[in-house]
C-alpha cells in the first residue's frame, strides 16, 4: 500500500523534478513515452532519468570486410563524339 502512495503522475514528477535534483525539463524528456495518467514510483522515474541523461552509445553495425583485391586501371576507349548530323 505505502507503494502506491509514493507514486506520482507525469506531470507531478516534472513538478517535483527539485526532489530528484533536476530539472523539470529533463523530467520531462525521460517520461516523454509515458502516458500522463500512469503513476510512476520514484525508482521508475530515476531510472528513466539516468537513461535520459547517461544514454548508451550503440555500437556500429559489423561491416564484413571485403579483401583486398588491387585495382587493375583500364584505358579508355576512345569513341568519336560526332554530333554534327542533326
Amino acid at each position: 500500500m505505502t507503494d502506491d502512495l509514493n507514486k506520482r503522475n507525469k506531470q507531478e514528477w516534472i513538478e517535483s523534478a527539485a526532489i530528484l535534483k533536476a530539472e523539470p525539463y529533463e523530467i520531462a524528456g525521460a517520461l516523454f513515452d509515458c502516458a500522463a495518467d500512469v503513476l510512476l514510483s520514484r525508482a521508475e522515474v530515476e531510472q528513466r532519468l539516468d537513461a535520459y541523461l547517461h544514454p548508451v552509445k550503440e555500437a556500429p553495425a559489423s561491416v564484413p570486410v571485403k579483401p583486398e583485391v588491387p585495382q587493375v586501371k583500364k584505358t579508355k576507349e576512345e569513341t568519336p563524339n560526332d554530333n554534327s548530323a542533326g
